[in-house]
């Protein structure tokens, strides 16, 4: 056989068995069905989206917005504790000086145990 020959062979193959339709054919569906399990996947991923919105984002955001406006007429009620006639006794005031205190030392608290913690850590390092 020449070449002439297998070059007829694979050709009556191919169209004759419908082997090139149906190599076309797998090809269109193979391609069909990655994009529909694309845009599956798509869609699952805007579902979870709109249910972390729902469920973990607007609750957090609403806690947010109350914690701030506590916070406000908290502030406001400190502003007005230096007008107060009963500024000097007043125990609320001496209560809220007393955790600024308490904060403002264990802060300081903290940050010298990062420091010491930084220092060990330069030194292992070294």
């Amino acid at each position: 056989m020449n070449w002439i020959e297998y070059v007829s062979l694979m050709l009556n193959i191919l169209f004759a068995g419908g082997g090139l339709v149906m190599i076309f054919t797998l090809r269109a569906t193979r391609r069909k069905a990655n994009a529909e399990a694309h845009a599956e996947e798509i869609e699952n991923e805007a579902k979870a989206s709109e249910v972390i919105m729902e469920y973990v984002v607007k609750p957090l955001k609403n806690e947010i917005n109350a914690l701030r406006k506590d916070v406000r007429n908290l502030q406001k009620a400190i502003a007005k504790v230096s007008d107060c006639t009963h500024a000097d006794n007043c125990p609320i005031r001496a209560e809220l000086q007393d955790n600024q205190d308490i904060n403002a030392a264990a802060q300081a608290d903290n940050l010298d145990r990062d420091s010491v913690g930084r220092r060990s850590k330069n030194r292992q390092a070294d």
